[in-house]
């Protein structure tokens, strides 16, 4: 039954090292794998991003140049306008008058501007005054300048371009350049170009799927330039396409380049942008994030794909290491665990790993070789003991922390030793105590005898002062009666109270016996109680041996506490007698001198015959309780006997128990040759 405990308890133990091997690998492969692509994943977003702003930011510049290029291109065309000869007043000058003719002039200018307007594809061009008035231009020409356009042409007195693209209905780019006379500026040729020459560079601008590119000023952040030319009509600004970001806006109207990412929408966006040179406008590109999630959702499923067939093959690998382990840990195991239920005779099954599993299994072997030699070992020393023969000694070497079993073993034996040893010495001084024991109740018995002989002879010697004090009693009635022989009975009575003292002194004497013999009785009881003590210890020390001696024991000692306790009674009521006593004695001196008085004043006969009556009574009243005490102190003497004769008994078992102890003691056979 034993065995298929053992095989069960394997099994599941097996079952839980594979199952907690593969478990940990697995979670801690899995941890590493979830980490690593979290960390890839935010690692791969961080780099999309990097990468996207940065290609965003150079795209932002090039197609700024773009647009500049082709701003360039206007610009150059404007001058071309402006710097025609026929613009001046010189081409128009007759040969003889020097003098410029005004309808020539005005004809030379419409040329150019009807040439210029069909050869550069403008909406419409025109001259301006210096107060920003028309002079003369094609049709569709504003008759004045837009104010800041104006002032900002004034300014520069050069190219300019003005800040906004809505023309009228439509949308064009705005350009104007002062006509120089002499150096002066005479006029200012503005004209609007064609917004297709703007609309070109964003609409080839394709980035994803949905990316854009569109162009705001800085004035504001309108929106001077988007793919839906709505937008640009409608006056839609930048804060309104970023979704209200104002960092943005600022980065941009600020004539910075740059990238950055903020959502719109709920959607995030990447945006990169870079001013246009020559103007007031700053080119944005936008690509929604979006475009792009799908290259990196799909670089990112491959690399978890791929990790995961790394787990797999781990895991394989880690449970075919473990069983490996498990294998020879099961073999270690249920060797263990028949060795836990006391089977030391089965071979360990060898491992040949050449690992810690080997060194196991052989160091498995050695210590169930060394434990069925040492338990051979304490079974012959301890066979030896159950023998009797304490002087067995272990015959083995034990190793290591085994040597503590040999000390502990020795440790047992020699305590073994010693305590039989001390069994046999207690039951010697248990057999000596007997004998004193025996000795000192037979004193006890005779001082019990001693002490009711005593008090016999005290009964007595009360009964006899009685039967005087009744002689005292009749003859103080015939006082009372006879006067006449008040001299002669005065003499009787002085002789009777001789006696009577005598008496007195007797009682006292005795009552000093009786002191003595109730301190005798007091000193054998202490000496009792003694001796009871020691016998109770002797009797503890003798272990279940003395257990009948130690209960004999308590009864002597409790024994000799009721013969203190009556000895010290009989003293009390000793003391007590003898102060009646003295009194008694001290009332006969009185009535001696009473009746030596009665002699020599007859007439205080009667009074002192009272008087001597009164000490009669107290007298018999004395006597009375004598008695009383005189009887206790029988009992007590009585009681005294029967305990002597009961220490007695208990000496002679504590005897027979001495010996029943020796005779075990003596079947042992200690070290060193001391046989008990």
């Amino acid at each position: 039954m034993s065995w298929k405990k053992g095989d069960s308890r394997g099994r599941e133990m097996k079952r839980s090292l594979n199952g907690r091997i593969l478990r940990s690998t697995t979670l801690n492969i899995l941890v590493l794998v979830i980490v690593c692509c979290v960390i890839m994943a935010a690692a791969m977003q961080s780099l999309a991003n990097s990468i996207l702003l940065d290609s965003l930011q150079p795209m932002a510049r090039q197609s700024a140049k773009t647009v500049e290029a082709n701003i360039h291109m206007l610009a150059d065309r404007m001058m071309t306008i402006a710097g025609d000869p026929r613009m001046s007043a010189e081409a128009a000058a007759g040969p003889e008058t020097q003098a410029a003719d005004p309808g020539a002039l005005r004809a030379n200018r419409d040329a150019v501007l009807t040439e210029a307007a069909e050869i550069y594809e403008l909406y419409s061009i025109g001259l301006y005054g210096l107060d920003g008035r028309l002079v003369q231009g094609t049709g569709g020409t504003v008759e004045r300048l837009d104010d800041g356009f104006f002032a900002l042409l004034q300014e520069t007195d050069n190219l300019t371009t003005d800040a906004s693209t809505r023309f009228q209905d439509r949308l064009g780019i705005t350009m104007g350049m002062p006509v120089k006379e002499n150096g002066e500026t005479a006029l200012y040729v503005v004209g609007v170009y064609k917004y297709d020459t703007l609309d070109d560079v964003i609409r080839s601008i394709n980035l994803g799927r949905h990316g854009m590119a569109y162009m705001v000023n800085h004035t504001g952040g309108a929106v001077t330039g988007h793919p839906d030319q709505s937008l640009v009509l409608s006056g839609s600004t930048m804060m309104q396409l970023s979704g209200g970001n104002q960092e943005a806006v600022n980065r941009v109207t600020s004539d910075e380049t740059g990238a950055a990412e903020y959502p719109v929408d709920g959607q995030n966006m990447l945006v990169a942008f870079s001013p246009v040179r020559g103007t007031q406008w700053s080119l944005v590109i936008q690509v929604p994030k979006s475009d792009y999630g799908s290259y990196i959702n799909g670089a990112m499923l491959v690399a978890v794909l791929a990790t995961l067939a790394v787990l797999v093959i781990s895991i394989l690998l880690v449970l075919q290491l473990a069983r490996s382990i498990s294998r020879p840990v099961k073999s270690v195991t249920e060797r263990m665990v028949s060795l836990s239920g006391g089977d030391l005779h089965t071979e360990v099954a060898q491992v040949r790993s050449g690992d810690e599993l080997e060194v196991l299994t052989r160091t498995l072997e050695e210590t169930v070789e060394s434990v069925n030699r040492y338990i051979l070992d304490i079974q012959q020393v301890l066979t030896q003991v159950a023998e009797g023969n304490l002087s067995a000694n272990p015959q083995v070497e034990y190793k290591g922390d085994f040597a503590l079993i040999r000390s502990s073993l020795g440790t047992i034996l020699q305590s073994m030793n010693g305590t039989i040893a001390g069994f046999g010495e207690a039951a010697g001084r248990l057999a000596e105590m007997s004998e004193e024991l025996n000795g000192q109740s037979g004193q006890l018995h005779q001082a019990s005898v001693e002490q009711t002989r005593s008090t016999e002879e005290l009964v007595d010697e009360v009964s006899r002062v009685k039967e005087r004090l009744n002689s005292v009693t009749e003859s103080s009635g015939q006082t009372r009666a006879k006067t006449v022989e008040i001299t002669r009975c005065i003499q009787e009575a002085n002789d009777r109270m001789g006696d009577l003292s005598s008496a007195m002194d007797d009682i006292s004497a005795n009552a000093q016996k009786i002191t003595q013999i109730a301190k005798a009785i007091d000193d054998i009881a202490f000496q009792t109680g003694i001796l009871a003590i020691n016998a109770s210890v002797e009797a503890a020390r003798a272990g279940s041996a003395g257990k009948g001696f130690a209960v004999v024991a308590e009864e002597v000692r409790q024994l000799a506490a009721r013969s203190s306790e009556a000895a010290q009674s009989a003293a009390d009521m000793v003391s007590g007698t003898t102060a009646i006593i003295q009194t008694g004695v001290e009332l006969t001196a009185d009535a001696a001198g009473s009746l030596q008085d009665i002699s020599a004043v007859s007439s205080e006969i009667s009074d002192i015959t009272d008087h001597l009556a009164v000490a009669v009574q107290g007298q018999e009243s004395a006597l009375a309780v004598m008695e009383e005490r005189i009887e206790a102190i029988a009992s007590i003497a009585e009681r005294n006997l029967q305990n002597a004769v009961g220490t007695e008994q208990a000496s002679g078992l504590l005897a027979r128990e001495a010996e029943s102890l020796r005779f075990q003691v003596k079947k042992f056979v200690l070290r060193g040759g001391r046989d008990r």
